[in-house]
């Protein structure tokens, strides 16, 4: 019994003593490291994703085009690019009966250049250049934006490139391009700024901003258009332009050179008073259409809304902001 036990207790001490020993020599199990995080920014969008993108914006556009009915655009274009496309449809209702009807903007989503924010923090941003739509004779820039990760990409703007107008390098979209702040420096203008001071060139013909920016096509059609209408009724009346930013935010992305794209929205009033007792003031086109009488008793004020696109460049002696394209559309009339 004792020799039993005396056996016993010699094979627990082995048992424990090898035990040891192999915890001794045991190899260490590596630790797992957590994956390095990207030591470069990625795009918020691949190539296949952006065009399903597309392809549903586009369709969703065409639907409403066909119905001419601005409710079908909900929930995948917004701010200023549903406004505009809402008073497309009126003025191409309102003209069906006119010599010239208003035609709507053709857009596509045929991508021809895709340029993709990399920058984590929502809202996200995408812009594209097209391909030239059918019935169009330029390409056109669209701007799309995700406020948060639930919600799908949005058309917030789009213009149609002016011709001779060079779109800025930007990043290839393997590694896209970061969004720029409102307020970022380094730049002709802070991107927040560049649409209020192109409205104020807009409005004012000694605007301290003048010489901030080239010479546009739009700039140029708002000043002849201001001029000729000035004459048409300088025998009865006046008429005057005051242009503002829009309240929707600008959309920015960054371009290779250390410039932004800036791409934003004003809103022009032009007004047209009666000054001439005994004088007839007359209006016409779209603004008659629009109005239900070509005759201003006492003023008529018309609402256009733009869409602009800018290329901002780094600040230096004689850089100039670009106008890159625009739109320029008929909204609202109003006489009181």
């Amino acid at each position: 019994m004792r020799q039993t036990l005396r056996r016993r207790l010699q094979a627990l001490a082995a048992a424990t003593a090898l035990g040891a020993v192999l915890a001794s020599c045991a190899i260490p199990v590596p630790e797992v490291d957590a994956d390095p995080a990207p030591t470069d920014p990625v795009p918020v969008l691949d190539e296949s994703r952006i065009e399903r993108v597309l392809t549903s914006l586009e369709e969703t556009i065409a639907a409403a085009d066909e119905a001419g009915d601005a409710s079908l655009l909900e929930g995948r274009v917004a701010g200023a690019a549903l406004r505009i496309r809402t008073a497309e449809y009126a003025l191409a209702t309102a003209t069906a009966g006119e010599e010239t009807p208003y035609a709507v903007q053709p857009l596509t989503g045929l991508a021809d250049v895709e340029i993709v924010s990399n920058t984590e923090a929502w809202p996200h941003t995408v812009m594209v250049v097209t391909e030239i739509p059918d019935g169009a004779n330029v390409p056109i820039l669209l701007t799309l934006e995700q406020a948060t990760p639930r919600d799908p990409y949005v058309l917030m703007d789009w213009v149609r490139l002016f011709p001779g107008v060079s779109m800025p390098a930007t990043s290839l979209g393997s590694i896209g391009s970061p969004q720029v702040a409102a307020d970022a420096e380094g730049l002709v203008l802070p991107p927040g700024q560049v649409v209020p001071a192109y409205a104020d060139v807009l409005t004012n013909s000694g605007s301290q901003y003048a010489g901030t920016f080239a010479e546009d096509s739009l700039r140029s059609l708002v000043a002849a258009e201001l001029a000729g209408l000035t004459t048409a009724v300088e025998e009865a009346g006046t008429v005057t332009n005051t242009v503002r930013a829009a309240d929707d935010p600008v959309l920015t992305l960054a371009t290779d050179d250390g410039g932004a794209i800036v791409v934003g929205a004003t809103v022009m009033l032009q007004e047209f008073t009666k000054t001439v007792e005994g004088a007839t003031l007359e209006v016409g086109g779209r603004l008659a259409v629009l109005n239900g009488n070509s005759e201003v008793e006492g003023s008529l004020t018309a609402t256009y809304e733009q869409m602009v696109a800018f290329y901002v460049p780094p600040a230096a002696d004689g850089a100039q902001i670009t106008v890159l394209g625009g739109e320029h559309v008929l909204t609202y009339v109003a006489e009181s």
